[in-house]
């Protein structure tokens, strides 16, 4: 991976900290979560995460933390007993905040950074009155990593073949830490041919775009990764393959 932009290193601070708002129409919840990622380490197992009900309704949360693999460049989690997440349930009044006290409770890699996401599953009301507009439960998944005791960084490898009337893009993390992509463009010569939204490529595992392309260009045609990370500015030549 380039090396990071000042800008984009500045950017990064900044999001770190700043305040989300979750919110499904006028009558589900409204939630303010800070920060919208977490980091532990063996000198800090335990971090704090606020949760704030911006809504009018009463809300009531359970919490989930779940191991964080990519397989097959693709998504999953499984339930894990490595992170201690508590209280595991509560119910905020409109306006009233929860500290979540999240914990580690197993050794931190050597070599390879952790990545786990910790659920906010807001637990539907039964008796709220009907005939007030389509209820949906939120669902708010938050980042957490552990990085190994050894320094590590990401290093994204990228890769283009044509698929039919698209072209693939995979990213291959062949680092030790995650990159987190926050936008995403493919170009031909000084032409953005697709853009894609921004996505997590966990360490040591891929991730792949389908991208529409008009007109292809042809195979062995040089093109263009350029993307935004928390770490900088990336930009990379590919070959269509």
């Amino acid at each position: 991976m380039s090396r990071p932009s000042s800008r984009a290193a500045h950017a990064a601070g900044w999001m770190a900290c700043v305040c989300v708002l979750w919110s499904v129409c006028a009558t589900g919840a409204s939630l303010e979560i800070n920060p919208v990622r977490l980091t532990l380490s063996a000198a800090q197992p335990v971090a704090a995460l606020t949760v704030r009900n911006a809504g009018t309704q009463p809300a009531g949360l359970h919490l989930q933390v779940m191991a964080w693999t990519q397989v097959d460049a693709a998504d999953h989690y499984a339930a894990t007993r490595e992170l201690l997440a508590t209280p595991p349930i509560f119910t905020l009044a409109p306006g009233a905040v929860q500290t979540v006290r999240v914990g580690l409770r197993r050794a931190v890699d050597p070599e390879r950074e952790l990545a786990y996401r910790l659920y906010l599953q807001e637990i539907p009301d039964t008796a709220a009155p009907h005939g007030t507009g389509v209820r949906i439960a939120l669902r708010i998944g938050v980042p957490v990593f552990v990085p190994p005791r050894a320094p590590a960084a990401p290093l994204v490898r990228w890769r283009a073949q044509r698929d039919g009337g698209a072209i693939v893009l995979h990213a291959q993390n062949t680092g030790k830490a995650h990159a987190r992509i926050l936008e995403l463009k493919f170009l031909s010569g000084s032409q953005t041919v697709a853009e894609a939204t921004g996505a997590y490529v966990l360490a040591g595992q891929s991730r792949r775009w389908q991208l529409a392309v008009s007109p292809m260009p042809a195979a062995g045609a040089q093109l263009r990764v350029s993307a935004k990370t928390d770490t900088g500015d990336v930009n990379a030549d590919v070959v269509l393959e």
